[in-house]
């Protein structure tokens, strides 16, 4: 019975050739073997949904989705996550990697009554090489404290599937995610962190999550207008998320 708990991996991908197969690869060498790969295509211009496609032949654990029209990141994940059948769902985006032991890990975690887990991750270039020091994570987090600083990513994220298909991410807000990991913290207050990397974050320049500029004005959208806080709490939690970024991404 010890991998009797099916685990429902999400992966959305948008022309991701140049590193699609690793990212699935990472997957199908988990040493938890009981999950679905669940690969949502969203309208791909390249030939990444034929690689994907030719991956789901070899393991019948994967499973393609291909959208008929493009609906963006935060839609594709939603489709998989309404789609997933396994226990909880961890999402992994298409150009990320995990250590071998992410999903035994983080179920090891859940199995002791947590919803909501993430971990460390370090950061890698687009020819895998190792920069800058990785990220570690603190064991537990909450609402109040990812005000200032966000440590769930989506790749490193592991959550109760009917948490994660009560709440959809909404793609009106440039950081969907975070937007969504702090709707989560308002349902169950705690998260739990694994302090041991177990995924590699991919910096590719000219990518969505580089834009750190853009990024800091939709924060200040997302503490205002998506989770409703007032001016003086809004200007207090940027200022620290500002800091810490710095922190982070250029220390």
């Amino acid at each position: 019975m010890k991998n009797s708990i099916l685990i429902s991996v999400v992966m959305p991908n948008y022309n991701g050739h140049r590193f699609v197969e690793q990212a699935i690869d990472s997957v199908l060498n988990q040493t938890y073997p009981n999950f679905e790969l669940l690969v949502v295509d969203d309208c791909s211009k390249d030939d990444s949904l034929q690689l994907i496609q030719q991956k789901a032949q070899s393991d019948d654990r994967i499973r393609v989705i291909a959208l008929e029209h493009n609906a963006g990141v935060a839609n594709a994940r939603n489709v998989g996550i309404k789609e997933a059948k396994g226990e909880f769902i961890a999402l992994l985006d298409n150009d990320d990697l995990w250590t071998e032991d992410k999903l035994e890990r983080q179920l090891a975690l859940a199995r002791n009554g947590a919803d909501i887990v993430y971990c460390s991750y370090d950061f890698i270039d687009e020819q895998n090489n190792l920069i800058k020091k990785p990220f570690i994570v603190p064991q537990q987090t909450n609402f109040n404290k990812m005000l200032v600083s966000s440590v769930i990513s989506c790749s490193t994220s592991f959550i109760k599937t009917e948490l994660m298909q009560g709440h959809p991410f909404n793609a009106d807000f440039y950081h969907e995610d975070y937007v969504l990991w702090m709707e989560l913290l308002r349902v169950c207050p705690t998260a739990y962190g694994d302090p041991k990397v177990l995924m590699h974050y991919r910096q590719v320049s000219g990518s969505r999550s580089n834009k750190k500029s853009n990024a800091a004005k939709e924060r200040w959208k997302i503490y205002r207008k998506a989770l409703k806080l007032n001016a003086v709490t809004s200007a207090w939690a940027f200022m620290r998320y500002a800091v810490k970024g710095v922190v982070k991404y250029y220390l």
